[in-house]
């Protein structure tokens, strides 16, 4: 477990209690720094952070600033973080009591700051990874039962991006489409191997069997608190904008963007390469499919966006049109 040691800022700018607030504002622009230490006889007795700039200076009467000592706006009776404490739990110290800015101590002596907005950011930094190497283990245990489909996922996550940022979509959102398309088919992991892998046409019950998977995808990952409707993007991934598809027969407006997306590329991708049923039916056949279909089964956007990305980059799955 990591330590507020990780995280802490190591530059202190300190300043006499005696100081003006005038000359505390001046010193924090000078070292932009959020929060400053208040010191008397060289002891820390106070804190003076941006937050009591915007609280509790009156910017309507500045001419008294340069008369206002620091140790009247202070904050007094600080809360230290001992340096080997864990970063989780003095996040959460932090957040119970509503302090924004708290000094590091080692043996008695202050060694740094610690923010709650560096604090909230490392930690959402570290969710995010952990989430990815959850999904990316998931996928891997889908891929390693079908050996036809293998890099499947992975092909339909990056033509899905490549769309994702044609479309102009947020870091944010381009998060939740990477992780979503990269596990769209979770589902499968319930599909008994011989009907994924069966050399030649399904039968219908096979067929409906083969139709569970977006249902049972949404089983597996609407327990996991992503930041993102992962779950809800893989239930709708087959759905249409028509209402022809499946589960749920959503039609267009109904149907999460992401899910739309995902629809598009896992089309282009299953036309384009070669399935245990058929040998692949090619770019053009697959360009056809979703064109002939736009505004139809798919989303008019998305596909004039894929049509876009696949005549300029010719193989969509070249990892440079990968959104980084």
């Amino acid at each position: 477990m990591k330590t507020i040691a990780d995280y802490m800022t190591k530059t202190l700018v300190t300043i006499d209690c005696e100081k003006s607030v005038l000359d505390a504002l001046k010193l924090m622009k000078e070292k932009s720094v959020s929060a400053i230490l208040v010191m008397k006889d060289s002891n820390t007795i106070g804190i003076f952070t941006e937050r009591d700039v915007l609280f509790k200076v009156d910017f309507s009467n500045l001419e008294h600033l340069p008369f206002i000592k620091i140790k009247e706006l202070m904050t007094g009776n600080l809360k230290m973080a001992d340096i080997n404490a864990s970063y989780i739990n003095v996040m959460e110290t932090m957040q119970k009591n509503k302090i924004r800015h708290m000094p590091v101590v080692e043996d008695g002596f202050v060694k740094g700051m610690i923010s709650l907005r560096d604090l909230m950011n490392h930690y959402n930094e570290n969710m995010e990874n952990l989430l990815e190497q959850t999904v990316a283990a998931l996928s891997s245990a889908v891929e390693k039962r079908d050996q036809y489909t293998a890099g499947h996922q992975e092909r339909v996550m990056q033509l899905a991006c490549a769309i994702g940022k044609e479309l102009f979509l947020t870091e944010k959102e381009l998060g939740g489409l990477r992780m979503a398309a990269v596990i769209h088919d979770i589902g499968k992991l319930f599909i008994p191997t011989d009907i994924l892998t069966k050399p030649g046409k399904l039968i219908e019950e096979e067929m409906n069997l083969i139709k569970k998977h977006p249902e049972k995808g949404y089983e597996i990952l609407k327990g996991i608190n992503f930041p993102w409707p992962l779950a809800e993007i893989v239930l709708q991934h087959h759905e249409k904008i028509n209402g022809s598809g499946y589960p749920q027969g959503l039609k267009d407006n109904e149907i999460i963007f992401e899910a739309k997306i995902i629809c598009v590329a896992d089309v282009i991708e299953a036309m384009a390469t070669n399935r245990p049923y058929r040998p692949m039916l090619g770019m053009d056949k697959a360009l056809q499919e979703i064109e002939k279909n736009k505004n139809i089964l798919y989303d008019a956007s998305v596909v004039d966006a894929c049509v876009t990305i696949l005549k300029r980059d010719k193989l969509f799955w070249k990892t440079d049109v990968v959104p980084s």
